[in-house]
């Protein structure tokens, strides 16, 4: 049994990094295997066209289609790269190995590494991104019944962490919401820029492969499932940036939500908590916690892909036609930040099915403020009277004697004369109906539901 290194590979640890389906995508031996895939389909197309013996491609298919990715191959593929330092030859020399002579002679023909790799990547990504899509969109269903069930449940507004305005939990919902669902359009505008794959030869210019080279590379990559690009792109990784850049943006709307969710759980807050899981512990030493672990580890896991789409941003430099400095990062990056976001979405997913809403906390919360969160309103009716800035200073005052002798703002407005001669005192009270002072927020979250259209979400 060889050890892990790598935290997602982990027995132990492995779950929080990543979830199965994407591991099995990024798995060394489902990998070499898809490799060995499109080598077969070169092998057939080459023969086709009269590049290879016809034989030669018979055999690399069958072989291909009996071969075994166990220990044996692994093992022999490793010393032949720790002899050759060549990212394929090792393998390349295993499967002639496994191979019968004449197809032995004409694996990869005319063809270099990235285009064996690009394209496996990019099969591997577009299926990806159909699922990406997919829990983008559960997220989103479940967002929309949140926005709706709660778009009349008032709680506090905050700025720089402190209380505000009044606006309804419905409406930080659809804000999520409308965020989200910005990067699943994204995904799928994405589509065609990503299902593209590559063979363009050593330095792009297909010479290797005769004079219906283009023909050629149409039907191997049809074959595959994947669009034939205008030219070659061994040195324009801007798709791959493309795609980790998206990942950035949806792993930060997650981490956005959990550290929303981090600060409004803590209890001398208490508006919100993840659910809670019987046998769950949150301290070894503190056994009364109850930790947002998940919403923390949408952090983490943020951090993680916004690392790399920094790294991918730095691959988009290359020299000439072909840099190892820059393509063979994108060998540890994306698989990474993959792993990473498929965990994010399947750990938001969970998170905010579960999550609960605590309304009373949310009023509660709302009233501590004695008053002072509806300031705002007080000196917009006052402004009428004397004026925005004046009437910005005078409420100003009031407000900060309110703070200081701990009294309810609406107190302090009916013992202020300058104030009582201004407002009559039923329109004074009538300032802090609660009902009245959160503004469009409803309205903008039916604006919201109504332009989410998940329909045609992967088309």
């Amino acid at each position: 049994m060889i050890d892990s290194v790598h935290i997602s590979d982990s027995t132990i640890y492995g779950s929080a990094w990543s979830t199965p389906p994407m591991r099995a995508l990024f798995a060394e031996q489902n990998k070499i295997k898809g490799w060995l895939e499109i080598m077969s389909v070169l092998a057939a197309v080459q023969a086709e066209f009269g590049l290879i013996p016809v034989e030669a491609a018979r055999q690399i298919e069958a072989c291909h289609a009996h071969i075994e990715i166990d220990e044996a191959f692994l093992r022999e593929a490793g010393e032949g790269f720790a002899k050759t330092n060549h990212s394929l030859l090792g393998i390349i020399n295993v499967l002639k190995s496994r191979l019968e002579p004449q197809g032995g002679e004409w694996v990869c023909y005319g063809v270099t590494v990235q285009d064996i790799t690009d394209t496996q990547t990019m099969r591997t990504l577009v299926r990806v991104r159909e699922h990406f899509i997919e829990q983008v969109c559960a997220i989103e269903r479940t967002l929309s019944d949140l926005a709706v069930r709660h778009r009349d449940t008032p709680m506090c507004g905050r700025t720089h962490g402190q209380p505000g305005l009044p606006i309804t939990f419905g409406f930080k919902a659809a804000c999520w919401l409308d965020e989200l669902d910005r990067h699943r359009r994204r995904l799928v505008e994405l589509g065609p820029r990503l299902c593209v794959g590559q063979l363009a030869g050593g330095v792009g210019s297909l010479s290797s492969l005769g004079p219906a080279s283009l023909a050629l590379q149409q039907a191997f990559l049809q074959r595959l499932g994947l669009q034939s690009p205008t030219i070659s792109w061994t040195s324009s990784r801007d798709r791959l940036a493309e795609w980790l850049n998206t990942l950035a943006l949806i792993t930060a709307t997650g981490d956005r939500i959990g550290q929303e969710i981090v600060q409004l759980q803590r209890p001398e807050i208490g508006e919100l908590s993840e659910g809670f899981t019987e046998g769950a512990v949150g301290s070894i030493t503190m056994p009364q916690k109850r930790n947002p672990e998940i919403s923390e580890h949408l952090g983490t896991l943020s951090r993680v892909v916004r690392h790399h789409a920094a790294h991918m941003a730095e691959n988009l430099v290359h020299s000439h036609e072909r840099d190892g400095r820059s393509w063979k990062g994108e060998w540890a990056i994306i698989p990474d930040a993959t792993l990473a976001a498929g965990k994010a979405l399947d750990l938001l997913k969970t998170l905010l099915i579960e999550l609960e809403v605590h309304e009373q906390r949310m009023l509660a919360n709302i009233d501590a403020s004695r008053g002072l969160i509806y300031s705002e309103r007080v000196m917009l009716a006052l402004a009428k009277k004397i004026g925005k800035q004046s009437a910005h200073r005078a409420v100003y005052e009031i407000a900060m004697r309110a703070y200081e002798h701990g009294m309810h703002l609406r107190q302090a407005l009916h013992k202020d004369q300058s104030i009582t001669g201004l407002l009559p005192a039923a329109e004074i009270d009538a300032l802090f109906d609660l009902g009245s002072c959160t503004g469009h927020c409803a309205e903008m979250v039916e604006r919201v539901i109504a332009s989410i259209d998940l329909s045609g979400q992967s088309s």
